[in-house]
């Protein structure tokens, strides 16, 4: 790969990357939890509100910054990151090998203000990642990917109800239902009854609920096969009016 390929390259991975983060902010609304906190020995980063993890992620981490030195180190080259956490890398690490591409393959580079997004951005069309994430540190960041993201269990079963953005209205409260009754509401729809205490329960299809009659509730074994999506108390209540019955 030339050097003016390379910048292509780089370019268009950067905006791809932007774009699949607008995808997760709109979708698990990332900018809105208060906390996160990552777990690099199960190489995993939450988004948590109340000290409840709202959205997990299973991520790889890309490299690190430090303001003191000015520099950027991938992950491969970095014996405090746990190899759980940066074994994907090497792909983009062989990546760089084939196209000769020194940005890639060097464990310590010179930093500036955009390297460290770039070289995340690269690594997220590389590995196929659905977004990514910067946790700040006392001496520089971290950068991440989501090789997947989802919200969590918890989440769903708090009965304390945070507010929400949304495109179609002025804003509401979180409820969620699969993304089969989204594109489609005029199904059945599985769920608790609603009572005064929960009056938006989590709902989901006939598809989904064969998942859900593996183990007779949801839990972290049959959760994953479901697309969850977060939705305002507004639009639940539209969609549901379309319910068959």
């Amino acid at each position: 790969m030339s050097p003016e390929e390379f910048a292509k390259f780089r370019h268009d991975a950067v905006h791809e990357l932007m774009r699949l983060n607008v995808a997760c902010e709109r979708e698990f609304q990332i900018s809105s939890w208060p906390r996160w906190h990552y777990d690099l020995d199960r190489a995993s980063l939450k988004f948590l509100r109340d000290e409840i993890s709202r959205v997990v992620a299973s991520i790889q981490v890309v490299g690190t910054t430090s303001t003191r030195s000015g520099t950027w180190l991938w992950s491969w080259a970095n014996e405090h990151i746990p190899r759980q956490a940066s074994q994907e890398t090497a792909q983009v690490r062989a990546f760089g090998e084939r196209e000769c591409l020194p940005d890639l393959t060097t464990s310590k580079l010179v930093d500036d203000e955009s390297l460290g997004w770039a070289l995340t951005s690269i690594s997220a069309k590389i590995l196929g990642a659905k977004g990514a994430y910067r946790c700040p540190g006392e001496n520089g960041f971290l950068y991440l990917v989501y090789t997947n993201i989802a919200f969590s269990v918890a989440t769903r079963a708090s009965t304390e109800r945070g507010r929400v953005k949304c495109d179609s209205h002025d804003g509401g409260y979180e409820t969620f239902v699969c993304e089969h009754l989204v594109s489609n509401p005029a199904q059945f729809w599985f769920s608790d009854d609603p009572t005064k205490e929960n009056k938006w329960p989590d709902a989901w299809c006939g598809a989904c609920d064969l998942f859900f009659q593996e183990e007779g509730e949801w839990t972290e074994k049959n959760e994953p096969k479901m697309k969850i999506r977060l939705v305002c108390h507004h639009c639940y209540e539209s969609l549901r009016s379309q319910a068959r019955m």
